[in-house]
């Protein structure tokens, strides 16, 4: 929840001039992340209806993820269900390259993120 309040009451997060948030959210399921994720519906997800402007899921329970966002109000033709987080990531950051994207990982997904960005020069190894 403080995660939604600071990206939405956002004197320290990069907005558009609309105010409008692009975000990739990556839910996995795994034994690090946890595998009861019914922690999505105590999730404070109501923040971001009127502020996002695009939204991806991804992961191993992104439709399940969409499906929560759609219920916090959300607009569906604004959320995409991408499984595989290498295409997530690419239609993320297709979406509008001036404008932040805000990536909000379980831990696997965010390893994973690390991985992609690193193997395409973004990023250190996270391991060396």
């Amino acid at each position: 929840n403080e995660v939604f309040r600071t990206l939405t009451g956002s004197a320290t997060a990069e907005t558009s001039s609309d105010g409008e948030l692009d975000l990739l959210i990556a839910l996995n399921d795994g034994i690090a992340d946890g595998r009861d994720i019914s922690w999505i519906w105590d999730a404070d997800f109501e923040l971001l209806s009127g502020r996002a402007r695009h939204v991806v899921c991804s992961g191993t329970r992104a439709p399940e993820l969409a499906l929560r966002l759609k219920y916090a109000g959300l607009p569906t033709d604004r959320i995409a269900v991408v499984g595989p987080l290498d295409e997530a990531l690419a239609r993320s950051l297709r979406a509008d390259g001036a404008r932040p994207l805000y990536v909000l990982p379980t831990y696997t997904a965010l390893l994973e993120l690390r991985e992609l960005l690193a193997a395409r020069g973004h990023a250190r190894p996270y391991w060396e």
